[in-house]
């Protein structure tokens, strides 16, 4: 099983407008290349020949996403025939990816296009100077596509050479069954009722929640990241902020609280293991992203809850507040071509747009940072979960990055030996704050 995989929306008549990353399909609006020094259009006339662009992506066809993103390009090819040129050059290894692209760029050959996942404590791509400025491109009806977060987030040294656009919200999945099974009426809101209800789902022989060790210890980070939010903010695990507080260190307490309320194989356990203790029923929660709920058979999916995550109900978060995993958006490598240049400002208008966005969300199943407004047909047909999810995920008043996202490699591969000393007692939540926060420097 693998992680990033799927997800829809729904929802009546409702307006995502909140966070969704990606784009898709064709803008009828004919100003998709508007720029401060004219139009693709013009630039393209007066050139007079095609401009090829080269796409760099790791969705291959065989996947939902890649065809919802070869749907996008070839619309997008056809609408500019003899103009624009799009060619997808697909590497499915994404780590692989990830490097070949830090290489090319290292070699002056920066990719046309390509997306990446972007880490607040690695800005080597956006530092280079060899990524292309969007800022003079991002008109007022451009900008509207995206909250003024995610085109913060992705400002660097004054810069936007990026472009929000995957953005997927972790949610809390819960087995319905199993818990009106323990007598619990609806998901908890707060942390309190949260360990109450695993008490209860304790009491009735059900093992409360999925966690992991192994890897990237995933289902835990989430854990821990919505934990120490709810206790401290979305602003907790800011570069340049110590981990070594006392406000992670209560988070880490209760982190070791949770360890209590999972399965035996959660230590050493990786993202397989974990995610098939919930979808066989062998526990009653996981926190995860969309891509679960492809896993979820057709018998159980009526069985599945979506829940937003409790909080303390003290004001440092917003109810509804959500982890989600790394903004991967889209850049572009700096033209001396300003007609190309152009061409590419046009194809990414193309890709952000609301059509475009429909296509990844529906026929993807990608969740964008875009927004998005889908009819209540439209959002019937996502299926009974990921209508759930993204109802759920469309009202998240604020968001926080998974903090294995957001550190530095060093501390990346350290925080699963770290979590599991915490789990089996070896290190005190006050020493796990030392330790995160030494590995991080």
């Amino acid at each position: 099983m693998t992680r990033k995989s799927k997800w829809l929306g729904a929802g009546a008549s409702l307006v995502l407008a909140a966070s969704l990353v990606l784009t898709g399909c064709g803008s009828k609006s004919g100003d998709a290349g508007s720029s401060p020094t004219g139009s693709a259009s013009s630039s393209e006339a007066s050139s007079g020949k095609e401009i090829d662009l080269t796409m760099l992506s790791s969705w291959s066809t065989d996947t939902e996403r890649g065809k919802a993103l070869k749907t996008i390009v070839d619309k997008f090819n056809q609408e500019n025939a003899g103009k624009i040129k799009v060619s997808v050059d697909i590497n499915p290894d994404w780590p692989s990816y990830q490097e070949k692209v830090k290489t090319m760029i290292a070699a002056n050959q920066t990719p046309d296009l390509f997306n990446y996942n972007f880490n607040p404590n690695d800005l080597s791509r956006q530092q280079s100077g060899k990524l292309l400025d969007f800022t003079p491109y991002m008109d007022a009806e451009w900008k509207a596509r995206f909250s003024e977060q995610d085109l913060q987030a992705m400002t660097v040294d004054g810069k936007l050479t990026s472009i929000p656009f995957e953005k997927a919200g972790i949610l809390f999945y819960y087995n319905k069954e199993l818990f009106t099974k323990a007598g619990i009426a609806e998901f908890p809101k707060t942390w309190d009722e949260f360990f109450q209800a695993c008490d209860k789902l304790k009491a009735a022989g059900i093992t409360p929640i999925s966690l992991m060790t192994a890897d990237d210890a995933w289902h835990t980070t989430n854990a821990f990241t919505y934990l120490a939010a709810s206790i401290a903010g979305t602003s907790v695990f800011e570069p340049g902020k110590s981990l070594d507080t006392p406000e992670v260190a209560k988070a880490a307490e209760y982190l070791k609280k949770l360890f209590d309320n999972t399965t035996p194989d959660a230590l050493g356990g990786n993202y397989s293991v974990s995610s098939n203790n919930f979808l066989t029923g062998n526990s009653a929660m996981i926190i995860d992203g969309p891509w679960l709920i492809g896993s979820i058979k057709e018998d159980m999916a009526s069985k599945i809850g979506v829940a937003a995550a409790p909080t303390f109900g003290d004001g440092k978060v917003q109810p509804g507040f959500t982890v989600t995993d790394a903004y991967t958006p889209w850049a572009a490598g700096v033209q001396k071509d300003k007609n190309k240049e152009q061409a590419i400002v046009k194809f990414l208008k193309f890709m952000t747009s609301e059509e475009s966005s429909k296509t990844f969300t529906l026929e993807g199943h990608i969740l964008l940072s875009t927004k998005l407004n889908l009819s209540a047909d439209e959002a019937n047909k996502s299926g009974p979960v990921m209508g759930q999810y993204i109802q759920t995920n469309s009202k998240s008043p604020e968001s926080i990055v998974n903090i294995v996202r957001t550190l530095k490699p060093g501390a990346i591969s350290k925080l699963p030996s770290i979590i599991e000393k915490l789990a089996l007692g070896k290190a005190s939540p006050e020493e796990f704050a030392k330790e995160l926060q030494a590995a991080n420097q």
